[in-house]
């Protein structure tokens, strides 16, 4: 019996012992369940509460709008394609003189007068209200008001991500946006690329709204014709690329209902009727419009957006096409968005692995049953939608990559969308680390990943807070190292009384309500001659470096920009317009002035320069030479070889300082670095000197 009843009570406490067992399994299970909850919960609270703030449309613009202003003030013409083919024919409409590219020839017409008539509006406007004084005021001036538009865009563009898609991805597009070099300089450029960044922002800020099929007048409303009428002013209006933006949103509108609707069958059929609609409706009014006062100009029926792709994609006229102005790798967009973005460019591209990888993470808690119903749905939804507004980018940045001629202004139409990639990247590590955070079943573990989670928010803030500063430095080396042109420029108006306190660029508010102001500016103009100084007109010879010249509103009113021929440039030079205040001829005339010395190909033609660059020659028909002497090259400059000469007939009325970025190390002429510290970095700079020489009397 006691034998029985010892094995029993072994057996009750092998029982209650595994009950224990289990029981404690079960209770670590719970606490292990419990402290997960906890962590989630940890998470989100703080997620509440650092992503609450996101700065009003008016705190936004106005951050913004001193970002882009300096740009304006401070920030060089990076192409001279912006100044002869934009600034030289919007002189001409302004003042009845320029530089006219071959582009502009009435038998090529390849760009669009029509386009220019937005900046002239704005400059008419500006001076009705400020009455400008000088031809360098109404440049400021313009590069000021665009820059405002550019920071007016930029702030839509980052409240509506808040509204629509996530406000701490909005927080981080707007640091992002704040330090962009890229928009330091394009964000004021007067070229078609900006005007289509200014449009591609907007009408991608329409479209982070989220499709809905149950209330189509919301959705037409506020998301499809804003969007689609600001694209196609981007394409048709500015530059006929642009319109690569907009295809991840047609896609969406096509393939994507909205994430709580059944829609019907009907959907789809009736998203492409409207889209078509408005879609073809917003390209006759503005391709419409550009064709009327193209037309006028050229005086024949012009589509200059079509000519131009014409040219640049499938060949253009006497076999000349885009290559023939130079051609770049496949990663130079790369290259140039790390020189313009540095931290934010390597970040936008990783947004689309990024993507994959939490959408992996999703499909891996969905099979899991970790997440389900319509909390699966959900998530599932958002992260589509994600992915139509990082494609952007990317479509921009492949579909130009493609092309042989490539240019550094090209990549600005998705500048904004850069930013906005760059922040998304950083806004998916965080998912991604709280779902490693629940995979670890080790407590302390877990504690150390809530921390880290934390610490990937500062991180975030961190890396974009080193970007921006790496963007100043890239901004101060941009004007620190190549604003010589416009300061040498500059020069030439010194010590110049201007015969007429106003330009003549149409009344002003003062005219309009003082009579006697406007009588009297009236008769003051009746015997003015047609240019705003008195005397002949002065040559301003270059050579070697005619594309440093910042365009005719540098030029006094009675001077002229002629070229000098050297041997280090045998492509086309640009030519005269034909002077609309000298000849006496309309505006239209000299825009349609059919000239047989212009060519698509590229050739030197010797009738846009001097016959020669002999010393007689620069003697007798310069009065002013702008060049740049470099010590450290063998290049020669229009009066170096004749020490004598230059010294006797010339003297230097001021230099300024310029980089030669060729002899320069690669990290002293894309970042502004103190002179000490690149000596200890073991590099050095090297510069020249732009000149301006006076004849002597």
């Amino acid at each position: 019996m006691n034998a029985q009843g010892n094995s029993t009570s072994i057996k009750q406490a092998r029982l209650e012992k595994r009950n224990l067992k289990r029981a404690r399994k079960a209770q670590e299970a719970a606490q292990a369940d419990e402290q997960k909850q906890a962590a989630a919960r940890q998470l989100d609270r703080r997620e509440a509460t650092t992503q609450v703030y996101v700065p009003s449309l008016s705190l936004l613009f106005r951050i913004l709008s001193l970002v882009r202003i300096a740009g304006a003030l401070t920030a060089p013409i990076q192409d001279c394609d912006e100044v002869y083919n934009y600034w030289e024919p919007l002189h001409l409409l302004q003042f009845g003189t320029g530089k006219q590219t071959w582009e502009y020839a009435p038998q090529y017409a390849l760009r669009s007068y029509g386009f220019l008539y937005f900046y002239k509006w704005i400059i008419t406007a500006l001076h009705v209200a400020l009455g400008f004084r000088s031809k360098t005021q109404v440049f400021y001036a313009l590069r000021i008001a665009l820059a405002m538009v550019s920071a007016g865009c930029e702030a839509l563009f980052v409240r509506r991500i808040a509204e629509c898609v996530d406000r701490k991805i909005a927080n981080l597009t707007a640091l992002a946006l704040f330090g962009l070099a890229g928009l330091f300089h394009s964000g004021s450029a007067v070229l078609p690329t900006s005007f289509s960044m200014y449009l591609c922002a907007l009408g991608s800020a329409a479209a982070m709204k989220a499709p809905s099929c149950a209330s189509g007048r919301e959705h037409l409303v506020y998301r499809v014709v804003p969007a689609v009428t600001a694209f196609v002013m981007a394409a048709a209006g500015g530059w006929p690329y642009a319109i690569v933006v907009a295809v991840p949103f047609a896609l969406e509108e096509v393939l994507i209902c909205g994430p709580s609707d059944a829609g019907g069958v009907w959907w789809r059929a009736r998203r492409i009727c409207w889209f078509a609609a408005i879609g073809f409706g917003s390209l006759g009014i503005v391709l419409g419009a550009m064709i009327t006062v193209d037309s006028w100009h050229y005086g024949r029926l012009v589509v200059a957006a079509w000519n131009q792709v014409a040219y640049n994609v499938f060949g253009g006229v006497e076999g000349g096409n885009s290559q023939l102005y130079g051609t770049e790798p496949w990663y130079f967009y790369i290259k140039n968005g790390v020189v313009n973005g540095n931290m934010v460019m390597l970040l936008a591209m990783a947004s689309l692995p990024g993507w994959i990888a939490y959408y992996a993470v999703l499909r891996v808690t969905a099979n899991r049953k970790e997440q389900q119903g319509k909390t699966a749905d959900r998530l599932f939804s958002a992260h589509w939608l994600l992915l139509f507004r990082i494609l952007p980018f990317f479509v921009a940045l492949f579909v130009f990559s493609l092309q042989p001629h490539k240019e550094e202004r090209f990549l600005s139409i998705v500048y904004p969308h850069m930013c906005f990639n760059a922040a998304a990247t950083l806004s998916l590590m965080h998912p991604l680390c709280a779902w490693m955070l629940l995979r670890v079943a080790n407590a302390k573990v877990r504690e150390k990943l809530v921390k880290g989670a934390t610490f990937v928010d500062r991180l975030s803030i961190g890396v974009l807070a080193m970007s921006a500063a790496l963007g100043v430095s890239r901004m101060a080396a941009l004007n620190t190292y190549y604003a010589a042109p416009t300061r040498a420029f500059l020069l030439l108006q010194e010590n110049r009384p201007i015969a007429d306190g106003i330009l003549p660029l149409g009344p002003t508010i003062k005219s309009i309500w003082d009579f006697r102001a406007k009588k009297a500016a009236t008769d003051k103009a009746a015997q003015l001659p047609p240019t705003p100084e008195e005397g002949e007109v002065a040559v301003v010879c270059m050579g070697k470096d005619w594309y440093r010249f910042p365009s005719s509103y540098w030029l006094p009113g009675n001077h002229r920009l002629e070229y000098v021929p050297t041997k280090y440039f045998d492509g086309q030079l640009p030519g005269d317009f034909v002077s609309v205040q000298k000849s006496g001829e309309s505006l239209r005339a000299s825009t349609s002035a059919h000239r047989a010395d212009f060519n698509a190909l590229n050739q030197w033609e010797p009738s846009h320069a001097l016959s020669d660059n002999t010393t007689g020659t620069i003697d007798r028909m310069c009065n002013y030479v702008v060049d740049i002497d470099y010590p450290g090259r063998s290049e020669s400059s229009i009066l170096s070889d004749d020490v004598s000469r230059r010294e006797t007939k010339w003297e230097v009325a001021g230099c300024e300082r310029i980089l030669d970025a060729e002899s320069t190390w690669l990290l002293g002429r894309v970042l502004y670095v103190p002179r000490q510290l690149l000596s200890m970095l073991g590099g050095r700079q090297h510069w020249g000197r732009m000149c301006v020489y006076r004849k002597k009397s």
